[in-house]
């Protein structure tokens, strides 16, 4: 009753498709469908799975061919006959693989990238020459021994411009942190897409919050799909406060430079991050990179 919800049954697919159609318009609608489903008869889970099936999806990652080439690399395999195969996801562009496709990966360890060539690739097992936005797949590439120890996921596989930092702006939002206060030099566990690492906040200035719902970065934490235009997002839209003894605590929103402790890695503008530290929980969006970059 508080929520203003309405709850109605769904026991026909006429009623799957009225679901449907609820679901996409989010938080604005007012019903709620119930399915009833037994896993012992089995009673009710076609209509749940063509549920499943006919909701819309929430990225578009058609909409990203038009980028550069940008692979995720999340698993590593040595392959004999074949050598190093990387696993992952491709986030945006394009590739054609073969004897001609050069590619770059990394970054290794001291920041740099290693030229290379993708020989083939696999989609579901299935042998192909071409991977495209929003595909999952498998990579082959031509790498020695000594440089296929170097592959970690983590890393990123483009076709030009690859670069890799130590440092990165972000504007976040601390979402969950009771009693706990976070102040320079705070380290928490950073994940920006497939980066996992450990970062420290160097530079801390308070948001006075003058945003918009759009450009609230808390309302979308597992994004992986944003673009470059998310930099436009906070442009003109903030004022910040000195930086002197700043304190964070849950609520609290912020503009933040970090720097990873271990290496360099793969951030852009655009990217959407989470953080976490004990009790503490937040997100943010990477608004920019320091130019003291390392360049392959």
């Amino acid at each position: 009753p508080e929520m203003s919800k309405r709850p109605y049954d769904v026991n026909s697919i006429d009623n799957v498709s009225r679901a449907v159609e609820d679901l996409s318009e989010g938080s604005d609608c007012m019903n709620v469908p119930m399915f009833h489903i037994s896993c012992v008869t089995g009673d009710g889970i076609d209509l749940l799975q063509k549920l499943f099936f006919s909701l819309p999806k929430r990225r578009r990652h058609s909409q990203k061919n038009k980028r550069k080439f940008e692979f995720l690399v999340e698993e590593i395999f040595d392959i004999p006959g074949v050598g190093a195969v990387v696993s992952g996801f491709v986030n945006a562009g394009e590739l054609s693989v073969g004897p001609n496709s050069v590619v770059y990966v990394g970054p290794t360890d001291d920041g740099s990238f290693v030229q290379t060539v993708a020989t083939s690739a696999h989609i579901a097992r299935l042998n192909t020459t071409h991977v495209t936005s929003g595909q999952s797949a498998t990579l082959a590439l031509s790498l020695g021994e000594e440089l296929r120890g170097k592959l970690r996921p983590g890393m990123v596989v483009l076709q030009d411009s690859p670069t890799s930092t130590m440092q990165f702006d972000a504007e976040i939002c601390v979402l969950q942190g009771e009693k706990t206060t976070i102040r320079e030099p705070h380290q928490a566990f950073v994940h920006i897409l497939n980066v996992r690492q450990t970062a420290v906040a160097r530079d801390i200035e308070l948001v006075h919050q003058h945003q918009t719902p759009e450009s609230d970065p808390a309302q979308q934490p597992g994004d992986s799909s944003s673009s470059s235009e998310d930099e436009d997002e906070y442009s003109n839209k903030e004022v910040y406060s000195n930086k002197e003894n700043v304190v964070l605590q849950s609520g609290s929103r912020a503009k933040v430079r970090f720097e990873f402790t271990q290496r360099p890695e793969y951030v852009r503008p655009g990217m959407r991050m989470l953080f976490r530290d004990g009790r503490v929980r937040g997100v943010g969006l990477v608004t920019s990179v320091p130019k003291i970059a390392t360049s392959a």
